[in-house]
């Protein structure tokens, strides 16, 4: 019975903390909002035709796709 009860707890606190993280995530600005603020400070301006994740690429001297990867890499490691 005990041992029940324990993983019914954890089981809650998984879901709460899933939530809680879900809550900060929606509370504090966008992805858009930090990246554009980050170049407006370091004076880095979006070519014509340019992405916003092309600029952030760019001002990073990688390639798009690099930067995909490096955003896909850190997205699965803050998931697991």
């Amino acid at each position: 019975m005990r041992q029940r009860i324990y993983q019914e707890l954890e089981e809650l606190e998984r879901t709460e903390a899933g939530a809680l993280q879900a809550r900060a995530c929606r509370n504090g600005p966008s992805g858009v909002a930090v990246l554009r603020d980050l170049l407006s400070r370091y004076v880095i301006g979006q070519l014509p035709g340019e992405s916003l994740a092309e600029t952030v690429a760019r001002a990073s001297g990688i390639g798009a796709g690099e930067l995909k990867n490096l955003l896909w890499e850190r997205a699965q490691a803050i998931g697991a």
